[in-house]
């Protein structure tokens, strides 16, 4: 049975994109009408999904979330504890390794691998994971705002999802067209993946 304890190198890694997650997050762009800002930080969520496999993906995340929790300034705007972590914008936060782990198994699991083809059949199934981890992503920061504020889901979506759809297509498609075709060439250098790194 392969053995499945974390390694150090599983440790590195995900250090390495929690920090790449925390840098991200603190681009954010601040909105009048709603406790919940534009922000970045899902595009380091989603580099760690596309460019590791599963465990590595979800341990990135969760390592995030850690330090966040600790007090260390790693969510948006340089601020931490777990006051931030429950606060207005923590359902998006929490959902956080389960994004990671939708993506990576569509790209970097086993099968996914074994059955991997062409570069074009690749990124329409990266888009498609994208798109349902971003799904999970409006479900778990509606539900989290809407829990907070008493609102009803309908007007929930109106603060926690629609003003950010038009921004977060550019960030959808900026991990499809540049850090999706990424992956390939990470993979052949082996730089943050092994073959029995899943």
């Amino acid at each position: 049975m392969k053995n499945q304890t974390v390694s150090i190198r599983d440790i590195c890694t995900a250090a390495v994109f929690a920090a790449l997650t925390a840098v991200c997050s603190q681009i954010i762009i601040p909105l009048p009408f709603t406790p919940v800002p534009i922000s970045l930080g899902m595009v380091g969520v989603y580099a760690a999904a596309i460019l590791l496999p599963p465990r590595r993906a979800v341990l990135s995340q969760i390592c995030y979330l850690l330090l966040g929790a600790v007090g260390v300034p790693v969510f948006g705007g340089l601020r931490g504890g777990l006051t931030w972590l429950f606060g207005p914008t923590g359902g998006y936060l929490l959902v956080y390794p389960l994004m990671s782990a939708i993506v990576s198994a569509a790209l970097n699991s086993k099968s996914a691998l074994q059955t991997e083809s062409t570069p074009r059949r690749t990124l329409l199934k990266g888009a498609a994971a994208l798109c349902a981890a971003h799904l999970v992503l409006y479900l778990g920061g509606t539900a989290w705002l809407c829990a907070l504020t008493g609102n009803p889901f309908v007007a929930g979506l109106s603060l926690a999802v629609f003003p950010y759809i038009p921004l977060d297509i550019v960030k959808l498609m900026f991990c499809v067209t540049a850090i999706i075709p990424l992956r390939r060439r990470f993979r052949r250098i082996a730089l943050f993946s092994m073959p029995s790194g899943y």
